[in-house]
């Protein structure tokens, strides 16, 4: 997966974000986390940031590391929710403008700091933050176990990282859906999601201790269903205005993996899970 291909992709189609996720309210593009208290879509994408932050430990004395942070939502909420001092690393120029503009916009500025980087190779200062956190981030990742070496180079002793994502659920994909697999993570521009069990032997290899999963699949249900129910009403209009000119087939492309993300999920080709682990 070219990295243009994946900058293309979140420019081309913010506007479906905004429409379909509400990312102009909650500034995030992440799955939400759904409980007894948080069953509004906007409540438990917001609730995914709460339960990242108890599983990290996040304080107001964190200094956070958000790899791959989007238009900055989450940098967003734990610098105001827990008043954590953040930064935000991102390749593309095109969120980074957005998300520099929401934390003046939300006068948070002197809490978030952004830089124009890869989540692998930072440039930042090792032994730094008592958090590196990943939000639906390191499957951009073409090789996963660079992303984790360089997240235990910018931890502090102590420090933690923590990753919320997709994981496929065993070595060969090809014995549950590998073409629904396959058109579900090129429309999102993904190159691969991660094996859970090497996922976590990697982070063992490079020095991580006190590993722990958490599968909350269920608690990500909803927020699939959404997709999937945006995706079908959405494609007929979606397509007929590619053909107007109107929309690019990448913006189509988008509504058919929102389609194929759930059918995947349903025949547990991949499940969402939490990752912690200590430096």
């Amino acid at each position: 997966m070219e990295q243009q291909q994946i900058l293309d992709y979140y420019e081309k189609c913010h506007i479906d974000y905004q429409l379909i996720w509400g990312a102009n309210r909650s500034f995030s593009l992440h799955y939400g986390y759904h409980d007894k208290e948080h069953r509004r879509h906007h409540a438990a994408v917001l609730n995914m940031n709460r339960i990242l932050a108890q599983h990290a430990g996040i304080t107001a004395e964190s200094q956070v590391l958000d790899a791959g942070c989007g238009i900055g939502g989450s940098c967003l909420w734990l610098a105001d929710n827990l008043g954590a001092q953040m930064t935000g690393v991102n390749i593309s120029a095109y969120q980074l403008e957005r998300a520099r503009k929401l934390a003046k916009k939300k006068g948070l500025s002197d809490r978030i700091q952004y830089k124009e980087a890869s989540f692998t190779d930072t440039g930042l200062e090792s032994n730094n933050f008592d958090v590196v956190w990943g939000m639906e981030a390191v499957c951009y990742a073409e090789e996963k176990k660079e992303f984790i070496k360089e997240a235990y180079r910018l931890l502090k002793p102590g420090g933690r990282l923590v990753v919320a994502d997709g994981f496929y659920n065993d070595v060969d994909i090809n014995f549950k859906c590998p073409e629904e697999y396959r058109i579900w993570l090129e429309g999102w521009a993904v190159p691969d999601l991660a094996g859970q069990q090497q996922f976590q032997t990697d982070m063992s290899e490079v020095g991580f201790n006190k590993i722990q999963f958490h599968d909350v699949s269920e608690a990500i249900l909803p927020s699939a269903v959404r997709m999937h129910l945006a995706a079908v009403l959405l494609y007929p209009g979606g397509k007929i205005l590619e053909w107007l000119k109107i929309r690019k087939p990448i913006q189509t492309q988008n509504i058919i993996a929102a389609n194929y993300q759930y059918i995947c999920l349903k025949k547990e080709a991949w499940h969402y899970g939490i990752v912690v682990g200590e430096k």
